[in-house]
């Protein structure tokens, strides 16, 4: 290293280059099932074998296990039924998209200058297929759920996203707010910095990254669901809500929330 690689001077012109350097943009996290699918992604697929066919005590593994390992029991009960890959994929594809969700997605991502990432307790394959099937893989930068995929005998296999106790807020296989907070420092490390964050949800492992939203972040939670009952009683809780909150039924509602002056 020679002595003007060392220059204080060097030193602050090389900080102050990379402060300019940085891009500014918006971002918005969506939740998946009953915010951009209409329905439960994961309970869906139980439709295609008789009700007969899941054990009796299969519901008990979800209180003692967890939800990830519930919906393993659950793809096991299908593969050992003869449901196949395509039986699995043609359904997930044909779920309704809720009223505006798509539209709103493809204006963040075209015209409002906005990054979209999905955080969600579904899986990867489901999620992905979804977004393949309806055009929107591309208005997507990042999707993290729990990782899924078939095997070579065709089971459907999932995995836990992390194992983590450090959130009561949130289930052990997936904290929304710390993903959230990860991705946000990973893309300041890039150079992007979110001088908005925008989540939108309606369940309630959603309060948890709700939370964390600064002052100039919007919480949309979906009306007459448990995310924005939390919401609404936040004041009569110990949990401080700092975010702007928008109260919503379908995709247009929210994109109109966002365009007004003030909540930019």
């Amino acid at each position: 290293m020679n002595s003007l690689s060392k220059s204080p001077f060097l030193r602050l012109f090389g900080g102050l280059l990379a402060k300019q350097t940085k891009v500014m943009k918006n971002l918005a996290v969506f939740d998946f099932d009953h915010t951009i699918v209409d329905t439960n992604s994961d309970t869906a697929v139980m439709d295609l074998v008789d009700k007969s066919k899941f054990p009796p005590d299969l519901r008990k593994l979800h209180k003692s296990a967890g939800w990830t390992a519930f919906m393993q029991a659950v793809f096991n009960v299908l593969h050992e039924n003869q449901v196949t890959e395509p039986d699995i994929a043609g359904l997930i594809r044909r779920l309704p998209a809720v009223a505006g969700i798509k539209h709103l997605i493809q204006t963040l991502h075209d015209s409002m200058d906005y990054d979209v990432i999905i955080i969600s307790d579904a899986n990867t394959y489901f999620i992905n297929a979804w977004l393949e099937e309806n055009g929107l893989s591309s208005k997507i930068l990042k999707v993290y759920s729990n990782p899924g995929a078939f095997n070579e005998q065709g089971r459907l296999e999932i995995e836990m996203f992390h194992d983590q106790d450090s959130c009561q807020l949130s289930t052990r296989n997936l904290c929304k707010g710390q993903i959230m907070q990860d991705f946000i420092k990973e893309q300041s490390k890039r150079g992007i910095v979110y001088r908005k964050v925008v989540y939108v949800g309606d369940g309630h492992n959603d309060f948890c990254p709700i939370l964390r939203l600064g002052s100039t972040g919007v919480a949309c939670c979906r009306k007459a669901y448990q995310c924005a009952d939390l919401v609404q009683n936040a004041p009569n809780t110990e949990h401080r809500l700092k975010a702007q909150v928008c109260i919503w039924e379908n995709g247009q509602e929210v994109l109109e929330f966002l365009a007004k002056p003030f909540s930019m």
